[in-house]
């Protein structure tokens, strides 16, 4: 990699310990891909955070503070003893497009977790590779991150044209079957007009079984020239049709405010007949205190965590899920967990009230 002079000084250590293990991460990431140099970045989410390790590191490294606005990936809760960074947002969320991460489109930025990076690729129009925790970490410090496919014009260009030939499909189950058939690809996904919410269950989905931090999307049937189609048809699997489930989990990724109130909305004036968890950030909680409060009257609320922090508790539970990403995390963990749609998930909480 070619380094400037004040990039060779931080590598040496003169600007200090955080700086020189940053840029030696940075440097040995840089060599792995090919890269040529390093890039700034303007905004850094962490995955993975919450392992005691970790957060140790995070401690030790980050005592200078951090170089750009910078987000943590849900996890634990904090423990007597953690402190987050100086330039660290206090933000635990798999959402941080809803949280303060203001990034334009063609921006650079170094997001952690497959959602979160697949989102800001294919809904914000903002560059990045799927990030790790060390890396994310060393470019939060740098402000810096090796030039890699997913910066450049070229290795943003859709593989593969995928046709939703079905008005009624679900995205997340559609992003299941994408992710199942086609790991690896740029899908370019035509015939479908997805809002936020759309967008953000579909950057999970199709991250449920193999990583694609990076999807085009497309309200036109007609696929590109050059590019193999796909119908959607032929790739969505089958619903389980189980509707046994003793626990709903809503929320994966996080709720934002607009979906808070909508399934406020929903259950307004009736009983949940279903044990149900809704997740979502602090953040968002605060933007939405009277629909928030009506959910804490349905079921279980939890602020700035993740719902694989709580697989104890679900062990022995038939859990339903509106995110086919947790569905298969679950499951990798032996618990009995289906997914369903989010008409599927209204009717489970009020056809048993």
């Amino acid at each position: 990699m070619h380094l400037t002079k004040a990039q060779e000084q931080c590598l040496q250590g003169e600007m200090g310990e955080s700086l020189a293990w940053a840029m030696e991460r940075l440097v040995r990431l840089g060599d792995e891909r090919g890269s040529s140099r390093l890039i700034p970045v303007v905004s850094v989410h962490i995955p993975d955070w919450d392992v005691s390790l970790r957060r140790d590191r995070m401690r030790s490294l980050a005592v200078g503070g951090l170089a750009v606005r910078c987000s943590l990936n849900p996890g634990r809760p904090l423990v007597d003893g953690d402190t987050l960074p100086s330039g660290m947002m206090d933000v635990r969320s798999c959402t941080p497009y809803l949280c303060g991460h203001n990034v334009s489109r063609d921006s650079v930025v170094a997001w952690g977790g497959r959602a979160a990076c697949a989102f800001v690729n294919s809904a914000l129009g903002a560059r990045s590779e799927l990030e790790s925790y060390d890396d994310s970490l060393a470019a939060a410090i740098s402000g810096l991150t090796p030039e890699r496919r997913l910066h450049k014009d070229e290795g943003r260009k859709a593989t593969v044209t995928v046709i939703v030939d079905g008005a009624d499909i679900d995205l997340g189950t559609l992003g299941a079957g994408i992710s199942a058939s086609l790991p690896g690809e740029v899908p370019h996904i035509c015939g479908i007009r997805p809002g936020l919410g759309d967008f953000k269950k579909l950057s999970f989905a199709v991250n449920s079984r193999g990583d694609i931090p990076l999807f085009h999307v497309t309200a036109e049937q007609n696929a590109p020239d050059g590019l193999e189609a796909i119908y959607a048809s032929d790739i969505v699997p089958e619903p389980d049709g189980r509707d046994d489930a003793d626990l709903l989990i809503l929320g994966c990724p996080h709720l934002s405010e607009q979906e808070v109130n909508r399934w406020a909305r929903a259950l307004s004036d009736r009983g949940c007949g279903i044990m149900t968890w809704f997740f979502i950030s602090g953040l968002c909680w605060d933007k939405s205190p009277k629909t928030g409060d009506a959910l804490r009257t349905r079921g279980m609320v939890s602020i700035d965590r993740c719902p694989l922090s709580f697989k104890e508790e679900m062990n022995g539970r038939r859990v339903a899920c509106t995110s086919p990403g947790l569905v298969g995390c679950l499951r990798s963990s032996g618990i009995d967990a289906f997914p369903v749609t989010d008409d599927e998930a209204l009717r489970m909480m009020l056809a048993r009230v």
